[in-house]
């Protein structure tokens, strides 16, 4: 607590000095307007008026502001948003006004510390000491020993609490002067929107680029433990595979922390595959070398842009890992470009009525991908044969990174 007060004096202190500084210029250029004549009068006169203008122009700078929210927040201890809105002109004359009230507050403090506390000593003292009190002026000599004692005191509680007064007055304008204005609140909405649309394109990443890369080592490895004793190439392929996408998943998971440890967004392309939809073969080849998938890619497929291609390939991506956690059976579908615009399908039977995915966080993250992107995606049950499948078609510009 004591702390906390004497750097708010110390704040005061500062404030202060610019009041004495304002005032000793304040009087010299009055002074010497008084004792000059002519046409010397009015250049000291325009001097002033400019010096006047240069100041108030420097306290509605944009950097003020921001100086001065961080002073505040150190020797007075109050909490501050910081500016994230300088260059408005409620930020501006919000700096001005918090200038003036510390120089008044300041001019205040440091008036009651030179002026009040040494007269009332005096006062106090001239009550025990005769030579002291002969000194006073000859209203003060005229009251009794105890009046003059007692304004001796009033003076010196005035000269002292008064600074504690002018602290708790400066940290309760601090938040109502200096806290934010509709501009700063407008813009951290903004930030607080990009680091939650940041959140959720990281959750994306890690769901889709690890989903897979676990779905796709559980599947490797439960076909090679069937297969092991009969077909140890088989195995031996499996665990290949493993490896190879055990790297991709610490590659890219490497890749997302980094991002999110950097403060940066991930926007690039994904480390495995390069960003084209060649790869989809990898992808069908990682979730299973026992050919569970057909999957059909359009010649012109390498022509889209790169986060268009990215997008696709994600999309893509997620719905085999769905197939191979909730399907059963063969999934087939094509990826094609018509029309300008990149067309997915993916459909695979399922294992009864009861399995089929209204939603999940598989579904949420392709539709923001899809979103994002311009794009729409349709998923849901539908009946082929007579039998349950689950149907997969997402649709998105081809040259989304234009």
């Amino acid at each position: 607590m004591v702390g906390r007060w004497t750097k708010g004096l110390l704040h005061l202190l500062v404030g202060g000095a610019c009041a004495a500084l304002v005032a000793w210029l304040t009087f010299g250029f009055s002074m010497t307007i008084v004792t000059t004549q002519g046409s010397v009068r009015l250049v000291m006169a325009t001097l002033v008026a400019l010096v006047g203008v240069i100041v108030v122009a420097l306290l509605l700078a944009p950097p003020v502001r921001a100086a001065e929210v961080g002073l505040a927040s150190t020797l007075l201890e109050v909490p501050l948003t910081r500016p994230a809105d300088s260059s408005s002109w409620e930020s501006r004359r919000r700096g001005l006004l918090w200038a003036v009230i510390v120089i008044l507050l300041g001019g205040t403090s440091l008036l009651a510390l030179l002026w009040c506390v040494p007269q009332g000593l005096v006062l106090l003292v001239a009550t025990v000491n005769d030579g002291v009190g002969e000194s006073l002026p000859e209203m003060l000599r005229s009251l009794p020993a105890v009046a003059v004692g007692a304004l001796g005191l009033a003076l010196l509680l005035l000269g002292t609490l008064g600074q504690v007064v002018l602290v708790a007055l400066l940290r309760a304008l601090a938040p109502r002067v200096l806290g934010p204005t509709s501009g700063d609140l407008l813009l951290l909405a903004e930030e607080d929107r990009a680091r939650l649309l940041r959140s959720h394109e990281l959750a994306r990443e890690l769901h889709d680029s690890i989903g897979h890369s676990l779905t796709a080592i559980g599947v490797q490895a439960e076909a090679g433990a069937r297969v092991a004793s009969r077909d140890p190439a088989f195995a031996q392929r499996a665990l290949e595979q493993i490896s190879k996408a055990t790297r991709a998943a610490v590659s890219e998971l490497d890749e997302v922390l980094g991002s999110l440890r950097e403060g940066t967004r991930v926007d690039g392309p994904p480390l495995d595959p390069a960003p084209s939809l060649a790869p989809i073969a990898d992808l069908l080849g990682d979730l299973g070398p026992q050919g569970r998938s057909t999957i059909t890619c359009d010649d012109a497929i390498g022509d889209v842009g790169a986060e268009a291609a990215r997008t696709a390939y994600r999309v893509v991506q997620e719905a085999l890992t769905n197939v191979h956690r909730h399907g059963s059976g063969e999934a087939r579908g094509r990826v094609q470009v018509e029309d300008g615009r990149i067309e997915i399908l993916v459909e695979n039977p399922v294992l009864g009525e009861g399995t089929a995915r209204a939603g999940g966080r598989g579904l949420v993250g392709m539709r923001e991908r899809l979103t994002l992107a311009g794009g729409t995606l349709v998923a849901g049950p539908v009946s082929l044969d007579g039998r349950p499948w689950w149907r997969l078609e997402a649709s998105l510009p081809a040259r989304g990174d234009s």
